[in-house]
C-alpha cells in the first residue's frame, strides 16, 4: 500500500518536480532499508510545502507530541523520523505558519505531504485592543525620537568595544539536524558528542576606539588561523562587518540592506503588535514590548521584538531573525541580539550585540556527499571606560580560547581543509596553487579569436613556497589556427621596507583587444578581470573575438604604499604596435608599419578604511562602501616612420557601491584630457562590449574603437534591486529572482590636430553628440547568471540594432 500511495498522480501544480521529489523518497528508502519487521517502531518520511504557492519549506519543527524527538526539514522541506514509543501524532510547526497535527498509525511506515497555511498574527503574548492598532502610535513616538535616542550620532561620543569573531565548520548529517545544532552553539548548550560536529575554522579578537559612526581598529589577534583562512574571512565574510543600527532605516550586512523595524517607511514593510508592559527594574520609565513581522517573507525585513523604554522611547533590547524564505543567498538563521544599558537619565548605550548566522554549501567531507555549513558567530561588548568584560568562552559559545585553538590545529593538515582552502585561494586569487607554482590567472588558459582559432595557455608564476621576496612567472600560448606561439615573462621582487614597496619587469609578444587600455587600473582590481579577451568572454558572448592586434611591451615598475588608504604607481612602457584591418594605420592613405611609444606613467589610488591584503606580491582589496578614487598623470613620447611627437594625459576616476534601502547603487565617474597630438589607438577609446555580453563600467551596446575622444567624460550606474517586483509575484517569487537597471553616459571631443599624425579610420567617431544607453536585466537566477536587455538611445548610424540581450555571472549574496 505504502509504495502505491507514493504514486498517485499528485494535486500539485508542480507535477514533475512532485514526481522527482517521491522518486528521491523510495531511494532514500532503497538505499537506507527501514526496519519493516519492527512492529513497534513508527517511521515517518515526507515534505513539506507552503499552502499558498506550493513551495517547499526549509526549517520546519517536525515532532511527535509531548515528546523530545523531532527533526527539522531540509532546503526542500524533505524530513525523517521514526520512534519505537507510543506516540502517534505528528507536529509540524513554525514562526509565521500555523501549527498542523497528524495521527499515524503506530508501528507502521508512513509518507505524508504537509501543505502550512501562512498566519500573520502572533498567539500569544498580544495586547488585543478594540479600534486602532495602539503598537502604530507608539511606533510613530518611537520614529520621532530615533535620532536623539542614537548615541553614534550624539557630539562626543567615545567609546571602546571588543569583537570576537568564531567560525566553525558543521559536519552534521544524522543525529542532530545542523538548525538543532546551530541554536545549541549559539546559546552555548552542545554536548560533548555534538561539539565533535563542529571545526574551528577561523577565530579572531579585535579591539576598537568608537567615535560616533566612526570605527578605528586596535589592536587584532587571530590567534591560530591560517592565511588562507585570514584571506577567505577578509573577501568572501567582510559582510559580517556589519553596521548594526536599528535607528536607521536599514541594517546593513552582506551587501543588503534589510529594512529596520524601526525604519520611516516600516509600516510598508512591517505588521505591528503590542504586548503588555514587563518589568522596568531600574529604568526610568515602564518597559513596553512591540512583536513585529514582515508583511512579506520574501522582503529583506526581519520578525523579532523589541522592548522601550516609555519615557525616552529609546530601545531597551531588540532581537530579530531574517525569515528562512527572504531574498538572500546562501545565508540562513541569521539572528541579531542587543542589550542596551542605561548610560544616564538621557541616554541608553549599546552594551553588547550578538550576531549569529549559517552559510551552507555541498561539499565532499568523506565517501558521502554530506551538505557542510559555516557557523558564524560575532559577540561584540561595548564600555565606556578602557577595558572590557569578556566571558570566559570565547564569543559566548561553548569554547575556550585554548579548546578552539587545538581543534584549529588539529584540523588545519586534514584532507578537507587542504582542500578546502586550496579551492578558496584558487576563486579569490584566480591563481590555483600547484606546490611551489601557482597557475594562472585562470581565466588565460584559453580563448577563442578569429586569427588564433583555439588558443591554449600555460600561464604560471613562483610563490610564496620558494620565494618569500621574489616571484618570476609568465606564459606560453599556442594558436592551433594561426600556429603561432606568443609568450610573457617576468618578475617582482619586494625590498625588505617597513612599507610594501615592490619593483617588476616583464617583456610580452602578443595580440591584444583593440581598445585595450592600459591605464584602466580600476577594473584590473578584480582578479577574474584583465580588459583582454579571454575564457569568460568567449563563453558568455557566444562569439570568436575578432578585433584585436600584435604588440610587443616592455614593463619596468614601481608599487609602493604610503600609508593604509594611499598607494601608488610608477610605470616605464616601451611598446610597438602593429596594425592590421581592425587597426588601420594610414597617413594620407599611405600605410604605416608601426607605433613605438615610451611613456611613463604616475598613478595614485585613495581609499577610505579599506580591508585589502596581500597574495604573495599581488594586492587584492575586500569590498568597501566609501569612495575609491585614482589619480593618473603619463607624458609619452611617440615614433611613427620618420617623425617624433610627445604628448601627456591627465585623468581621474571615481567609484563606489552605495547602499540604498531598496538594494544597491554601483557607480564609476571617469574624466581625462590629452595634451599635445597622438595618434588616435593612443588617444581615450571609450570601452566598448563586443560583440555582445554584459560589463559592468561598460558601453555594452558600444562597438570597440567606434569613439575616441582627447577631453572625455564617462559616467556608468548600475541599479540592483532586492526584489521589489519580483518578491509579490506568485510563484515567481520562489525563485528569488532580483532586478537591475544600467543608465550609461559618455561625452566628449576630438581634435583634428591628431590628424596630422594619422588617418581616422571610418568607423571611429567624435563624442559631440552623448552616447546614451539604458537597460533593464534579472539577476540572481539560479544564484548565479544574469540576463539584461540594453537599448542604445543616441548615435545611432550603420543599420546598427539599438537593442541587445546579452548574459552574464554575478555572485553575491
Amino acid at each position: 500500500m505504502f509504495i502505491r500511495q507514493l504514486f498517485k498522480t499528485p494535486t500539485t501544480p508542480f507535477r514533475t518536480k512532485r514526481y522527482s521529489h517521491i522518486f528521491g523518497i523510495v531511494l532514500f528508502c532503497l538505499l537506507f532499508p527501514l526496519p519493516l519487521s519492527a512492529q513497534d517502531e513508527t517511521t515517518v518520511v515526507g515534505q513539506v510545502f507552503d499552502l499558498a504557492d506550493r513551495s517547499p519549506i526549509p526549517n520546519i519543527n517536525v515532532y511527535f507530541k509531548q515528546t523530545a524527538i523531532g527533526t527539522v526539514t531540509d532546503d526542500n522541506g524533505f524530513f525523517f523520523l521514526r520512534t519505537t514509543g507510543r506516540e502517534t501524532t505528528l507536529v509540524f510547526s513554525s514562526i509565521g505558519y500555523k501549527k498542523q497535527e497528524v495521527k499515524l498509525k503506530q508501528g507502521k511506515i508512513a509518507q505524508v505531504e504537509i501543505f502550512l497555511k501562512e498566519e500573520n498574527t502572533w498567539l500569544e503574548d498580544v495586547l488585543i485592543l478594540p479600534g486602532t492598532n495602539p503598537a502604530l502610535d507608539w511606533m510613530k513616538k518611537i520614529r520621532l525620537m530615533r535620532k536623539q535616542n542614537d548615541l553614534t550620532a550624539v557630539h562626543g561620543y567615545r567609546a571602546n568595544s571588543t569583537e570576537q569573531d568564531l567560525i566553525l565548520l558543521s559536519k552534521s548529517t544524522q543525529g542532530t539536524p545542523n538548525k538543532q545544532l546551530f541554536d545549541q552553539f549559539r546559546q552555548g548548550t552542545l554536548s560533548e558528542n555534538d561539539s565533535l560536529l563542529l571545526v574551528p575554522l577561523y577565530m579572531a579578537e579585535k579591539s576598537y576606539q568608537i567615535a560616533g559612526k566612526q570605527k578605528t581598529e586596535i589592536t587584532r589577534n587571530t590567534f591560530s588561523s591560517s592565511d588562507e583562512s585570514l584571506q577567505f574571512v577578509t573577501s568572501l565574510l567582510d559582510g559580517v562587518n556589519a553596521e548594526l543600527n536599528f535607528y536607521e532605516n536599514a541594517v546593513k550586512i552582506f551587501d543588503k540592506n534589510i529594512i529596520s523595524p524601526l525604519s520611516s517607511v516600516g509600516n510598508s514593510y512591517y505588521n505591528y503588535y503590542l504586548v503588555d508592559s514587563v518589568g522596568t527594574g531600574a529604568d526610568i520609565g515602564k518597559q513596553y514590548r512591540i512583536n513585529f513581522r514582515t508583511k512579506n517573507p520574501k522582503n529583506l525585513a526581519f520578525d523579532g521584538h523589541f522592548l522601550f523604554d516609555s519615557l525616552s522611547l529609546a530601545l531597551t533590547s531588540i532581537e530579530v531573525e531574517l525569515p528562512p524564505k527572504a531574498n538572500i543567498n546562501y545565508i540562513n538563521n541569521l539572528r541579531i541580539k542587543q542589550r542596551f544599558g542605561r548610560l544616564n537619565d538621557h541616554y541608553r548605550m549599546k552594551e553588547t550585540e550578538e550576531i549569529s548566522l549559517t552559510m551552507h554549501y555541498d561539499m565532499p567531507i568523506d565517501s558521502l556527499r554530506r551538505r557542510s555549513e559555516l557557523l558564524i558567530k560575532r559577540s561584540t561588548f561595548i564600555d565606556r571606560h578602557d577595558t572590557t568584560n569578556l566571558s570566559e568562552n570565547f564569543a559566548q559559545s561553548a569554547y575556550s580560547v585554548q579548546t578552539l585553538e587545538a581543534k584549529m590545529k588539529a584540523f588545519d593538515n586534514t584532507p578537507i581543509m587542504r582542500t578546502a582552502k586550496w579551492l578558496a585561494d584558487a576563486a579569490l586569487t584566480s591563481y590555483a596553487r600547484v606546490g611551489v607554482i601557482d597557475v594562472g590567472r585562470l581565466q588565460n588558459i584559453a580563448r577563442l579569436t578569429d586569427l588564433e582559432g583555439l588558443r591554449i595557455n600555460l600561464p604560471v608564476r613562483t610563490n610564496e613556497r620558494l620565494w618569500k621576496s621574489l616571484s618570476i612567472g609568465g606564459y606560453i600560448g599556442y594558436g592551433l589556427r594561426n600556429r603561432e606561439i606568443k609568450y610573457s615573462f617576468g618578475g617582482q621582487y619586494r625590498f625588505p621596507f617597513a612599507k610594501r614597496f615592490i619593483a617588476g619587469a616583464s617583456y610580452t609578444d602578443d595580440y591584444r583587444r583593440i581598445d585595450y587600455n592600459y591605464n584602466r587600473f580600476p577594473m584590473r582590481e578584480d582578479p577574474w578581470l584583465m580588459g583582454d579577451e579571454d575564457i569568460t568572454n568567449t563563453i558568455f558572448s557566444f562569439h570568436s573575438a575578432g578585433k584585436i592586434n600584435r604588440r610587443k611591451e616592455w614593463l619596468f615598475s614601481i608599487q609602493k604604499d604610503w600609508n593604509n588608504n594611499i598607494e601608488s604607481g610608477l610605470y616605464y612602457r616601451i611598446n610597438t604596435l602593429y596594425p592590421n584591418e581592425h587597426l588601420p594605420f594610414k597617413l594620407h592613405g599611405t600605410d604605416i608599419s608601426s607605433v613605438r611609444q615610451q611613456s611613463f606613467t604616475f598613478s595614485t589610488r585613495f581609499s577610505f578604511g579599506q580591508e585589502r591584503y596581500d597574495d604573495h606580491l599581488n594586492r587584492i582589496f575586500a569590498k568597501s562602501y566609501k569612495p575609491v578614487c585614482y589619480l593618473t598623470a603619463e607624458g609619452a613620447s611617440v615614433s611613427l616612420e620618420q617623425q617624433r611627437v610627445y604628448y601627456g594625459k591627465l585623468s581621474g576616476v571615481v567609484m563606489q557601491r552605495v547602499r540604498l534601502d531598496i538594494g544597491q547603487w554601483n557607480y564609476m565617474v571617469e574624466a581625462g584630457l590629452i595634451l599635445g597630438k597622438a595618434p588616435y589607438p593612443l588617444l581615450d577609446i571609450s570601452s566598448g562590449k563586443e560583440p555582445s555580453g554584459i560589463g559592468i563600467f561598460h558601453f555594452n551596446k558600444m562597438r570597440y574603437l567606434e569613439f575616441a575622444s582627447d577631453n572625455y567624460l564617462h559616467l556608468y550606474n548600475e541599479f540592483l534591486f532586492n526584489g521589489m517586483l519580483f518578491n509579490h509575484l506568485p510563484y515567481i517569487k520562489t525563485l528569488n529572482l532580483r532586478e537591475m537597471l544600467i543608465f550609461n553616459i559618455a561625452y566628449g571631443s576630438l581634435s583634428d590636430r591628431h590628424r596630422s599624425l594619422m588617418d581616422y579610420p571610418a568607423f571611429m567617431h567624435d563624442l559631440r553628440t552623448p552616447y546614451i544607453e539604458v537597460g533593464i536585466g534579472i539577476t540572481n537566477i539560479l544564484r548565479l547568471f544574469s540576463a539584461q536587455v540594453t537599448y542604445r538611445l543616441t548615435n545611432l548610424r550603420d543599420n546598427l540594432t539599438p537593442y541587445s540581450i546579452a548574459f552574464g555571472i554575478r555572485l553575491g549574496f
